[in-house]
């Protein structure tokens, strides 16, 4: 079946990628987004760059910011990302290595990010934590500011030859299906009424279920991915897409994984049955520390759509807040209109 598919490469080189790669991704037709840091802009780096295109394998770039800047754009650092980004493209147009593919990864800052990922146990605690969350990211003035230097950015980054995509997390999804901007605000994420070429949910099962203590199964996960998916791909239609893990950990550290590639399929086949046709999968470099990567690459390009299980748990919940989140958006943000 005809889609794009791409793998996210977190603590891969260029150079690491076609060293350990190459062979993979052109064989399957497989693309790959690297990240890119302050200290990326380097001559190895460029070669390498230059031979993924010289074999056909589509690239782009996913700039992050030092962890003390906050490492995910967000909010609080969009000025500093917007400079990374115009410096990182110059260096690509000098070396003739312009991507197919500039990601715009919105999350919250690396710390909140951590105390997501493993929260204090007991539902006060938890609940404390995240109202502490909530009142620090909540900035009116901040929100508006950032969003529109990301915009800006936006339409400068497409200026120079590249696509965008913005890749959020799956309540920040549940938002763009309307029109309001709380959530995120309080993701410290400005992503509505931007013209991103791609939009791209962070649809991560292993983290969900593991992050709920097992209260949502893998099943309510590829159900909930398929109702969000389903979404998007109706208000945005071939500009939705959605991003799939995880193969390895990544920077919280330890985050759980898929134990085969079965377990993969079945949320990249529900995507497709959603109509989505731009996938990504976190991550390259945990694929290739498998025993068979090339088992994983052969079952991505046999998949069909197909409508996972329902889940009555998650439909139920969806359902619920639909029906309440507008009017609840509209009595907080009643005074939130753009300053």
């Amino acid at each position: 079946m005809d889609y794009a598919l791409r793998f996210w490469s977190e603590t891969m080189t260029p150079h690491d990628v076609v060293d350990e790669a190459l062979g993979l991704l052109a064989r399957h037709g497989v693309g790959v987004t690297v990240s890119m840091y302050p200290v990326s802009l380097t001559r190895e780096n460029a070669a390498a760059f230059k031979r993924l295109r010289e074999e056909g394998v589509e690239f782009g770039f996913w700039p992050l910011l030092e962890k003390g800047e906050g490492y995910f754009p967000n909010e609080r650092n969009a000025q500093a990302y917007s400079r990374e980004v115009r410096r990182l493209m110059k260096w690509a147009r000098e070396n003739d290595i312009v991507p197919d593919l500039v990601i715009f990864d919105l999350e919250l800052p690396l710390e909140q990010m951590r105390w997501l990922e493993k929260p204090p146990r007991g539902f006060f605690r938890k609940a404390s934590g995240a109202m502490g969350i909530a009142r620090e990211n909540l900035d009116r003035e901040r929100y508006y500011r950032s969003k529109a230097v990301l915009e800006e950015l936006n339409d400068w980054t497409r200026e120079q030859g590249a696509r965008t995509m913005i890749a959020v997390m799956p309540w920040v999804a549940f938002e763009l299906e309307g029109r309001h901007e709380l959530l995120q605000d309080l993701s410290e994420s400005p992503a509505s009424g931007i013209d991103w070429d791609v939009i791209s949910p962070m649809h991560y099962t292993t983290m969900l279920v593991a992050s709920t203590d097992g209260f949502l199964t893998a099943r309510d996960a590829n159900w909930l991915l398929y109702d969000s998916c389903l979404k998007l791909t109706g208000k945005f239609g071939s500009r939705a897409g959605v991003s799939l893990g995880l193969t390895g950990s990544g920077p919280l550290l330890g985050e759980p994984a898929f134990k085969d590639p079965a377990e993969l399929m079945a949320g990249l086949e529900a995507a497709l049955a959603a109509g989505v046709r731009d996938i990504s999968v976190y991550s390259l470099e945990g694929v290739l520390d498998r025993a068979d990567p090339e088992e994983w690459f052969e079952a991505m390009r046999r998949a069909r759509p197909m409508i996972p299980p329902r889940s009555g748990k998650v439909a139920g919940g969806l359902t619920a807040a639909r029906a309440v989140y507008p009017p609840f958006a509209r009595l907080i943000q009643w005074y939130r209109r753009p300053p």
